[in-house]
């Protein structure tokens, strides 16, 4: 299994084959268990290091997350963003489609945002990726909304904990979800969080 993880603290602003990409005018159950993911997280830390990250930590494949997380505060809730929606939606299928990860692929976090009709003046990305069963959200949406939010909180090998610290900020205020399933690219199974200041 292959698992590749990007993630962007923040972007400020002057101014396919069996590609599936999900309707981001409604929301998925897959978007829905993430929120729910993300929002036990940041609400509850100390309830989602318990629950989520103990065997990892007893095993010491953590990387520090169960102790962070039962040090941290809680901070506020966040709600979705129909345009944020929109635009880490497209982003995940240009991803799944070109075979490509990266933050500027297709322009700025912001700039996707904005073009969607995002009005705030910040956001934050992760992207992950993987080609493991337990990353299908078509398969099983609840199991593979808890295994990027965990993976993504984790954050293995990311030496500043990029993913972590921008879920966990209480700098953002609002979320968009995107995944998208391309069995005919690397990583086959793409998820594209942005969290917006407004």
């Amino acid at each position: 299994m292959a698992t590749i993880l990007i993630g962007l603290v923040s972007c400020n602003t002057d101014m396919v084959d069996e590609a599936l990409v999900e309707s981001p005018k409604d929301i998925t159950a897959f978007q829905q268990y993430m929120l729910d993911e993300i929002n036990l997280a940041r609400t509850n830390p100390t309830v989602y290091a318990e629950s989520r990250l103990k065997p990892e930590a007893e095993s010491l494949a953590d990387n520090g997350s169960y102790l962070y997380l039962k040090k941290s505060s809680p901070v506020g809730a966040l709600s979705f963003n129909s345009s944020l929606n929109l635009s880490s939606s497209k982003y995940a299928g240009f991803l799944a489609e070109k075979n490509l990860m990266g933050h500027n692929e297709d322009g700025t976090p912001l700039k996707r945002a904005i073009t969607v009709g995002f009005t705030g003046t910040a956001i934050g990305e992760n992207i992950a990726a993987s080609s493991g069963e337990t990353y299908n959200a078509l398969l099983n949406a609840r199991s593979a909304a808890i295994g990027f939010v965990k993976i993504m909180i984790i954050d293995e090998g990311v030496s500043d904990l990029g993913h972590r610290l921008v879920m966990l900020s209480s700098k953002y205020k609002t979320v968009g979800i995107g995944y998208v399933r391309n069995t005919a690219s690397t990583y086959v199974n793409y998820n594209v969080q942005n969290f917006g200041n407004l």
